[in-house]
């Protein structure tokens, strides 16, 4: 056969050529009679959301590739539902191989049983492949921190397609401010969504606060000794705990707390450098001029803060700033 060649105005599209063409290789190629045998088996497993004809029967047509290739893609149906069992009607598979125009009479000598059961593979999912995704998500998460997971419930399982199965998690949150786990996994199955997930349960997260040792006052000053770290459930706590004694080692106490209490930064306050009463240097600064005399502080005073200072030698009281324990500066 020869084609003829076509000005390059008026070329013939590829996939139009080949639609032509390869039909009529199929038809000339059944003219030389090549004897094909097709034995269908009376069971067959199936991996597609059709029934291919090399799926459930044997070929065989003396090595000619084009015959073979158009006989395997023969599409006998769509398949059932992933592990549900389908039947195939011996006539109709009969009919629709004889029915191929570029198969000659007689040229097919078939062998099938009456009924063909066709099942569809299938595969389903564990709750323990599903826990570890959800692990890995809690561990990104809450990092260095133990969790458990406590009361999990798993919806939308079913049984899904054979193939490479896939986790995505929905980007929406994972957990709430009471430690209720909430999240939705898609399933994938050979990059095809197949399914959604919906995985919930109680989280627990340990992490490090200070608790009082014993019972602790009002006003008292809070030392390294008075407390000690333990482990708690994050969700169990105030968001302001304390996670490391020295945070609030020589703080004063603004309320009690009892034995084995949490801490919260709301608990306590830093101590004054200065307290009302004491008696302070209060230095006043012109210039290079410099004088340095003795005050009483008229409050508590933190360092860098404004206090009221009243002046021993001449009574005045003035506005200074607390640059130590035991000096202020007056403020112009």
């Amino acid at each position: 056969m020869r084609i003829r060649s076509i000005h390059k105005s008026r070329m013939i599209p590829a996939f139009i050529l080949l639609a032509v063409v390869l039909p009529l290789c199929l038809v000339m190629t059944a003219r030389g009679q090549e004897k094909i045998v097709i034995q269908v088996k009376k069971n067959a497993l199936v991996h597609h959301d059709v029934i291919y004809l090399k799926e459930v029967a044997d070929i065989q047509t003396n090595g000619n590739k084009f015959l073979h290739q158009a006989l395997e893609k023969l599409e006998l149906g769509r398949s059932p539902r992933p592990g549900d069992l389908a039947q195939l009607d011996k006539q109709r598979i009969i009919t629709l191989i004889q029915s191929q125009s570029y198969l000659g009479p007689g040229q097919v000598t078939l062998a099938c049983p009456d009924r063909v059961y066709v099942k569809r593979a299938s595969q389903t999912l564990d709750r323990q492949r599903i826990q570890q995704t959800v692990d890995q998500m809690l561990a990104a998460r809450f990092t260095d921190r133990q969790h458990t997971v406590t009361g999990l419930k798993i919806r939308g399982l079913k049984t899904y397609p054979f193939g490479e199965i896939r986790l995505v998690p929905d980007a929406g949150n994972l957990v709430n401010r009471s430690g209720r786990l909430s999240v939705y996994l898609d399933v994938w199955v050979n990059n095809e969504k197949q399914g959604r997930l919906s995985v919930s349960g109680t989280l627990q997260v340990l992490s490090a606060v200070v608790c009082a040792k014993k019972n602790l006052r009002r006003g008292e000053k809070i030392s390294a000794s008075d407390v000690m770290v333990t482990q708690k459930n994050l969700f169990d706590l105030d968001r302001e705990f304390v996670t490391r004694p020295e945070e609030i080692a020589g703080m004063l106490l603004r309320s009690d707390i009892a034995k084995g209490e949490v801490v919260t930064m709301r608990m306590v306050e830093k101590a004054p450098v200065i307290r009302k009463g004491d008696i302070i240097s209060l230095v006043a600064k012109k210039g290079r001029l410099v004088i340095v005399t003795s005050g009483i502080s008229k409050e508590d005073g933190f360092l860098n803060a404004a206090i009221s200072v009243e002046n021993i030698t001449s009574g005045q009281e003035v506005r200074a700033r607390v640059k130590s324990r035991s000096r202020v500066e007056v403020i112009y």
